[in-house]
């Protein structure tokens, strides 16, 4: 699942002749080490201690911060590495809070304002979603998708790409989306053109609570029609068709065939839809 998802970002970022195999460098060991990590800052709650060196989402998205710094080091320092934050309020954040995304930017060689988003939610909870004090070691939600970022920047900074990506740990996801929102402003403050947005949540989770497992299916999720398509596209789109050839449903198509040419890799499972049903992640942010 990991080397799968650092070949994309990789292939998203560069053409397809320019491509090595950075993914082979990838560490099961450091992944591991990087979500067992996370899981000793006891709880990675949005609203948990931002001032404790040791435990809650302050301890976490700074130490998020010196691994891309620490990777940064390695490769001549070519990642700005960077809070990305805003102080925010609302249902499930009832005083004024300031929440920090890690963002580290590998600028591209020949068109650094186009940009692939390689990000993941760093912020844990348990079952009740205020109690920011109770120990939610969120190995699998979504400490293994915050390791794949870390381990993708490892992987890919060592090679230059035409196109910049972004790597992003994003806090406030389980409070509302807010980390995703957050860089999505960022993103476009900056003036960036966002290509694609890999959003990782729950990696190599391959068994459902019912027992059933497929550890050989990765599922892509994406967007179709818009829900704030004007009556005229709407119109447009059911005369002459394109309803399934947004941006969203074109990467999901791409990837699906980049699969079909790795046998011994994860099958694809297009799922047409933003994401599960009733559900949402950081990638809405961007859409």
């Amino acid at each position: 699942m990991i080397k799968r998802a650092l070949l994309l970002a990789a292939l998203a970022a560069a053409p397809l002749a320019a491509q090595t195999h950075p993914a082979d460098s990838v560490s099961e060991d450091r992944l591991r080490g990087d979500v067992e990590k996370l899981v000793s800052f006891g709880t990675r709650h949005t609203l948990s201690a931002q001032d404790d060196p040791e435990r809650g989402i302050g301890a976490a998205v700074n130490w998020g911060l010196e691994e891309f710094r620490r990777i940064g080091a390695t490769c001549g320092g070519c990642l700005e590495v960077l809070p990305v934050g805003e102080t925010v309020s609302g249902r499930r954040i009832p005083a004024p809070t300031l929440v920090r995304n890690a963002v580290a930017i590998q600028r591209g060689s020949e068109r650094p304002n186009e940009v692939v988003i390689v990000q993941g939610h760093i912020d844990s909870r348990v079952t009740d979603p205020m109690d920011a004090t109770s120990d939610a070691p969120g190995a699998n939600d979504d400490g293994s998708g915050t390791a794949l970022v870390i381990e993708a920047a490892r992987a890919l900074s060592g090679t230059s790409y035409p196109t910049t990506i972004i790597y992003a740990l994003l806090s406030g996801e389980e409070q509302g989306l807010y980390g995703g929102r957050i860089l999505a402003d960022w993103a476009e403050a900056q003036g960036f053109t966002v290509k694609a947005v890999l959003n990782n949540d729950i990696i190599g989770n391959s068994c459902g609570k019912d027992g059933y497992c497929e550890p050989r299916v990765v599922r892509v999720f994406s967007e179709g029609p818009r829900a704030d398509l004007t009556d005229d596209l709407r119109a447009a789109q059911s005369r002459f068709g394109g309803e399934n050839d947004s941006p969203g449903r074109n990467l999901s198509r791409w990837v699906a065939g980049l699969a079909e040419k790795h046998p011994d890799g994860l099958q694809v499972r297009q799922i047409w839809r933003t994401d599960r049903m009733g559900r949402g992640g950081d990638q809405v942010p961007f859409l």
